[in-house]
C-alpha cells in the first residue's frame, strides 16, 4: 500500500528540426536506374518518460490524373503522437507542395522541418514503506526492524494525459483520460535514421530535451568518422556524387536513452552517548560509485555526495567510401538501494562493538507528542499515622515537603516513616521547631534507616523493572523493589513513627527535570513486567522492553520502552516462540498517564498525542495520504519521537542541524521517522523530500546517525545522606583500569554525570568513587547506568571492629550521638553498607559478635553522655536493637570481648581504676562489677580479648604507658 505525498504534473519536452530535400517524380515519367540526385532526411521516434512518444516520418504525396495532365504533390511528415496510457493519434503536415504541369518530369523539394515535443500528465509522488519481519524463534536484536522506502511517482488515475509534436508549424496532438497507470523513469528516449544521398549535407538535431523542466543528462558522445558525425541527439551526413553524377548515400543511425541525474548528499553524525564520537571511524556507504565508498568521520561527523547517472547512447556511422563505423557511450550507476553502516573493524578497534555498525537516516518529521509535568503535587490525607488507597504514586519524585509541628515545646524530634508497596519502610529523623508548622524537606533517595538493612555505600538499582503484570492472575517472581537510595515508587502508610510531632500537607517537588529520548541497546534488555503462567497451557510468558523515554527529576529516574517483546515458554509442542510488539506515540503516552492497580504510576506527568489517525476511510484509501495516516501519533512509533535521539533540522546556513535526546525540557517533542535505505531510483527532480536542507536544494539529502557508548550517572550523598557537592566519580574499562570518562563538578543534588571518551559498549566497566565500586558488567551500548554512592567513613575518633563467625566485616562509629554499624558488602572488607541504630545518646562505642550465636548476635558497648554504660545486642545488623543494659551508672571507655564459650567481660575505668564487668552466654552477671586494677588508671580507651583459655585487658598507667595484664581463672583474678 503506497502513502500518497501529493501530486504534481510531469511533462517531456524537447525541440527538434532537420533540412530537408526530395525529388518528387512525376508517376508516369521514367526515372533512372541508377540516382543521379541528392535526397537526405531522417525519420525519427522520440518518447521515454511515462510511455509519452512520438514518431515522424517524411514522405511525400502526389496526385497525378493521367499521363500529360498537371499533377499536384505535397512534401508531408507524416507524424503518429502516443500519450502512454492507452490513446494515440496519426496524421500528417504539410512541409512543402505544388502543382506541376504534365510536362513536368520531377521537382526537388526541400524545407526544413522543425518543431517540439510536448507531452504532460499528472502523477502521483508514492511511497512504499517496507519493515522486515521479526522472527519467531529468536529475541529481536534491533528496533526498528530493516526498513526500506522506496520513492517513486505513477500517473495519477484517470488524469488527463497530453502528447503533440509539431512540424511545419503546426502539431498533431492526442489528449484523454489515462486508462493505465504507468511508472515515471525521468527518461527521454530518441531513434532517429537520417541519410544523405549526394554531395549535400544533411543535419538533423533534438534540442533541450527535458524531463519536468530538467535537462536530462549531457551525454559526452561526440562520434566523427570521416564526413560524418553524431552527437547523443543529433547528426550530420555527406554522400558523395561520382565523375558521373551518380550518388552514394551516407548515413547515421541514433539510438539513445537519457534519464536525469540523481544527486544524493549523505550527512551523518556518530554520537558517543551526548557527544560527538571522539574516534576516527570509517563509514561504508552502499550505492555510493556504482557499489561502495568508504567515508572517514572526524570528530564524530561525515559527509558524502555522488551523483547517480543512467544513459546509452550509440551511433553507427556508414561512409560510402571507408565503411561503418559504431559508437557506444553508455553509464548505469543507479543502486538498487542507499544505505550505509559503520565499519565493523573500526568499531573494534575502537574498543566498541562491532555489532553497533547501524546507521539509520532521519526522514519526515511531524509534531509527536506534547508532554508536561506538575510540581507541588499535593498529597491528601490528614492525622499523624495515614494511610492510602489506593497506595500513593511518588514514583519519579525525589523530595517530599511534610509540615511538622511540635506537640509542645522546642525542638521536638521525631522519626517520619514511609511504608512501600512491599510493606519495607524507610524513616527519616526530624526535629519540630515550634508548635507552630514549619515545612520540612524528606530526600526520599536518601532515609536514615530502612528496613531491608544498612544504608549501603553503593546503589546500583538502574531500572524500575520489572512491574505488577496487572493483566495476569498468577505471576512467577516478584515486581521490582525499592532499594536503598531508589526512593519511593508507591506509598500505603506515612506515619510519625516516634516523636511528640504532629505533621500537616504533604507535597511532592522537585528542583530540577529533565527527559531523554535515547533507544537503548537490545543488550539492556529487562523484563518489563512480570512473567505470566498459564496453567491450563503449562505456559510462561516472560515480557521485555527497551529503555526509551527517561526522566531524571534531581536524580530519581524513571522510564518507559518504545519496543516490547514477550518470549513464551512450554506448552504441549515444546517450542519456544517470541513475538515484537512496537510501542506507538500514543500508546507511549498511554503509559506515561497509566495507573497500575490504581497507582498513578508516573505521578506529575501528562503526555498528550500531537498528531491523531485521520477519522473515516481516508486510511483505508489504495493509496492513503502519507499526512497523517503515516505520520501520526496514533500507528506512529514512539521510537521516533526526537529522531530516535538525533533529530535533523533544516539550516539555511549550514544545510542541516543535528539536535539530540538527552536532557529535554517538557514541552511539545517533535517526531521523525528512520530507516534504513531507500531506493537508488528515486524521482531526481524532487528535491529535499524531508526537508532537512535549509540551503539551496539540488538532490536527496539523508541526514544520518548512530549512538554509541554510555555513560555512568547518579548522585553522591555524603556519610550524613545529605548531597555530597564535592568528589570524583571515574568509569573504568575493567580490563585495563583506562578512564573512559570522569566527573568532578557535582552539583548541589549530588548529581554527576561521566563524559567523554565515554564508555566503550558491551565491555565490563566499574564506576569508581572514594573506593567504592560498582560493576558495570558490561556497559551496554546507548544505556545510562544509575550508580548512587554514600560516603560511608564517618567524623569522630571512636571507632570499633569485629569480625562475626561467617567472616562478615563490621566497624562501629558514632554519628551524631548515634551508633552506626557498617557492614562489609564483599568478601574484601570493601563496598560496606550502614545501619544507623536507635541507639542514641552516645559518645563512644565498642562492639563484639557472641561466636555462639546462630544468629550472628552482635554485642554493642556504647559510652553514655552522662558517664554511664549501656550494652545493647542486635540480631540482624543493628535494624532492630534490644533494649538497654546498665553496665554501670559511673564509669567511661568500656570495652568487651567474648571467649568461644559465650562469657563475656566487660572492661572500663572509674577514678583512676580499672573495673571489669562478667556475664555468662545467656547474660547473667556472674561477677558483678569490681576493681581489677587500683588506682594509677589514666583516662582513655581500654581493651580486652581472650586467646587460648587466658583473658587480655590494656590500659594506660599515670605516666600513659600501654600496660597488659591477664586472667587465667576466667577473669576472676587479674596481674
Amino acid at each position: 500500500m503506497p502513502y500518497l505525498d501529493g501530486t504534481r504534473t510531469a511533462t517531456l519536452t524537447m525541440s527538434h528540426t532537420q533540412n530537408v530535400l526530395v525529388r518528387v517524380w512525376n508517376p508516369f515519367a521514367v526515372q533512372p536506374e541508377e540516382p543521379d540526385y541528392n535526397t537526405h532526411f531522417t525519420d525519427f521516434t522520440f518518447g521515454g518518460h511515462l510511455g509519452f512518444s512520438a514518431s515522424l516520418a517524411i514522405v511525400t504525396y502526389i496526385v497525378a490524373p493521367s499521363p500529360g495532365s498537371a499533377w499536384t504533390w505535397e512534401l508531408r511528415a507524416n507524424i503518429t503522437v502516443n500519450n502512454g496510457h492507452g490513446s494515440s493519434v496519426s496524421s500528417y503536415k504539410v512541409l512543402t507542395s505544388g502543382s506541376e504541369s504534365g510536362s513536368t518530369t520531377y521537382v526537388d523539394a526541400s524545407a526544413t522541418c522543425a518543431g517540439d515535443f510536448s507531452a504532460s500528465v499528472s502523477v502521483d509522488k508514492l511511497w512504499d514503506i517496507a519493515e522486515a519481519g521479526f522472527s519467531s524463534s529468536s529475541a529481536p536484536t534491533r528496533f526498528p526492524s530493516l526498513t526500506s522506502y522506496t520513492w517513486y511517482e505513477r500517473t495519477t488515475s484517470g488524469a488527463t494525459a497530453a502528447c503533440s509534436l509539431s512540424a511545419g508549424g503546426s502539431a498533431v496532438s492526442v489528449s484523454a483520460a489515462a486508462s493505465s497507470r504507468q511508472t515515471a523513469d525521468y527518461t527521454a528516449t530518441l531513434d532517429a535514421y537520417g541519410f544523405s544521398s549526394g554531395d549535400d549535407r544533411h543535419d538533423f538535431a533534438v534540442s533541450l530535451v527535458k524531463v519536468n523542466s530538467v535537462a536530462v543528462h549531457d551525454i559526452t558522445h561526440a562520434h566523427t568518422f570521416h564526413n560524418q558525425s553524431a552527437t547523443e541527439w543529433s547528426l550530420s551526413v555527406l554522400g558523395e556524387t561520382d565523375g558521373f553524377g551518380i550518388v552514394s548515400t551516407a548515413s547515421a543511425d541514433i539510438g539513445t536513452s537519457s534519464c536525469l541525474d540523481r544527486n544524493v548528499s549523505i550527512a551523518g553524525r556518530i554520537r558517543a552517548w551526548e557527544g560527538a564520537y571522539p574516534d576516527a571511524l570509517n563509514v561504508t556507504v552502499t550505492g555510493y560509485d556504482g557499489g561502495t565508498r568508504t567515508v572517514g568521520s572526524s570528530g564524530g561527523s561525515y559527509g558524502a555526495t555522488d551523483t547517480f547517472v543512467d544513459y546509452s547512447t550509440t551511433s553507427v556511422l556508414v561512409d560510402p567510401t571507408y565503411g561503418t563505423d559504431t559508437l557506444t557511450s553508455q553509464a548505469d550507476d543507479v543502486p538498487t538501494w542507499i544505505s550505509a553502516e559503520l565499519s565493523g573493524s573500526g568499531l573494534t578497534t575502537n574498543g566498541d562493538s562491532s555489532t553497533d555498525n547501524r546507521v539509520l537516516f532521519r526522514g519526515w518529521r511531524f509534531n509527536g507528542w506534547s508532554i508536561a509535568e506538575t510540581n507541588n503535587r499535593a498529597i491528601s490525607g490528614t492525622g499523624n499515622d495515614r494511610t492510602y488507597s489506593p497506595y500513593e504514586g511518588m514514583s519519579g519524585y525525589r523530595y517530599l515537603q511534610i509540615q511538622i509541628k511540635a506537640q509542645s515545646g522546642t525542638n521536638a524530634p521525631g522519626t517520619i516513616e514511609l511504608t512501600d508497596y512491599h510493606g519495607n519502610w524507610k524513616r527519616w529523623q526530624v526535629v519540630a521547631p515550634t508548635t507552630s508548622y514549619s515545612t520540612i524537606t524528606l530526600d526520599l533517595c536518601s532515609p536514615d534507616t530502612w528496613s531491608l538493612g544498612g544504608t549501603p555505600a553503593t546503589d546500583d538499582k538502574d531500572n524500575p523493572y520489572p512491574r505488577k503484570n496487572v493483566s495476569s492472575s498468577s505471576y512467577a517472581g516478584s515486581e521490582s523493589v525499592d532499594s536503598a537510595y531508589w526512593g519511593i515508587t508507591s506509598c500505603q502508610r506515612l506515619r510519625v513513627q516516634t516523636g511528640s510531632i504532629d505533621i500537616g500537607t504533604t507535597t511532592l517537588v522537585y528542583t530540577n527535570t529533565d527527559s531523554t529520548y535515547v533507544p537503548d541497546s537490545f543488550t539492556a534488555n529487562f523484563e518489563r513486567i512480570t512473567p505470566a503462567i498459564v496453567s491450563e497451557a503449562d505456559t510462561t510468558t516472560y515480557y521485555y522492553g527497551r529503555r526509551f523515554w527517561q526522566q531524571d527529576r534531581d536524580g530519581r529516574t524513571e522510564e518507559e520502552s518504545d519496543v516490547w517483546w514477550q518470549k513464551t515458554v512450554g506448552g504441549a509442542t515444546g517450542v519456544t516462540t517470541y513475538s515484537v510488539d512496537p510501542v506507538t506515540i500514543s500508546e507511549l503516552c498511554d503509559q506515561i498517564n497509566a495507573s497500575d492497580v490504581s497507582i498513578v504510576r508516573h505521578p506529575g506527568w501528562t503526555a498528550t498525542n500531537s498528531v491523531a489517525y485521520p477519522a473515516g476511510a481516508t486510511c483505508s484509501a489504495s493509496q492513503p495520504p502519507l499526512r497523517d495516516c503515516f505520520l501520526n501519533g496514533v500507528t506512529g512509533y514512539s521510537t521516533w519521537l526526537r529522531g530516535g535521539g538525533i533529530l535533523a533540522t533544516p539550516n539555511a546556513t549550514s544545510g542541516t542541524d543535528f539536535a539530540y535526546g538527552h536532557q529535554l525540557a517538557q514541552g511539545t517533542i517533535v517526531a521523525q521517522t528512520l530507516f534504513d535505505r531507500i531506493n537508488g531510483n528515486f524521482p531526481p527532480d524532487l528535491n529535499d523530500p524531508f526537508d532537512v536542507n535549509g540551503g539551496t536544494d539540488s538532490g536527496l539529502y539523508l541526514p544520518a546517525g548512530s549512538l554509541l557508548r554510555g555513560i555512568a550517572h547518579g548522585a553522591l550523598l555524603d556519610n550524613a545522606g545529605d548531597p555530597q557537592t564535592t568528589g570524583t566519580v571515574d568509569l573504568l574499562l575493567a580490563s585495563t583500569s583506562a578512564n573512559r570518562g570522569t566527573d568532578s563538578t557535582i552539583d548541589a543534588e549530588g548529581r554527576y554525570y561521566t563524559s567523554t571518551p565515554w564508555g566503550l559498549g558491551e565491555s565490563n566497566h566499574n564506576v569508581d568513587y572514594v573506593g567504592n565500586t560498582i560493576g558495570l558488567l558490561p556497559l551496554h551500548t546507548s544505556h545510562r547506568f544509575r550508580c548512587w554512592f554514600r560516603e560511608q567513613q564517618l567524623a569522630g575518633v571512636c571507632v570499633s571492629a569485629a569480625v562475626a563467625p561467617n567472616q562478615r566485616m563490621c566497624y562501629a562509629v558514632i554519628e551524631d550521638g548515634a551508633v552506626a554499624l557498617h557492614f562489609a558488602d564483599g568478601p574484601n572488607a570493601t563496598n560496606f553498607v550502614m545501619q544507623l541504630t536507635s541507639i542514641t545518646d552516645a559518645s563512644c562505642v565498642h562492639i563484639a559478635y557472641d561466636p555462639t550465636s546462630a544468629v550472628g548476635r552482635l554485642y554493642i558497648i556504647v559510652d553514655a553522655s552522662a558517664n554511664d554504660i549501656k550494652e545493647y545486642y542486635t540480631d540482624d545488623e543493628g535494624v532492630n536493637v534490644s533494649v538497654a543494659v546498665t553496665v554501670t551508672g559511673t564509669g567511661d571507655d568500656p570495652s568487651v570481648a567474648i571467649n568461644p564459650m559465650g562469657k563475656r567481660i566487660v572492661v572500663y575505668h572509674h577514678s583512676n581504676s580499672l573495673y571489669r564487668v562478667i556475664y555468662d552466654p545467656q547474660g547473667n552477671v556472674i561477677t558483678a562489677a569490681s576493681v581489677i586494677v587500683a588506682g594509677s588508671v589514666n583516662q582513655g580507651k581500654t581493651a580486652v580479648a581472650w586467646r587460648l583459655g587466658v583473658w587480655y585487658a590494656y590500659y594506660r598507667d599515670g605516666g600513659s604507658s600501654l600496660i597488659q595484664i591477664s586472667s587465667i581463672d576466667d577473669g576472676e583474678t587479674w596481674s
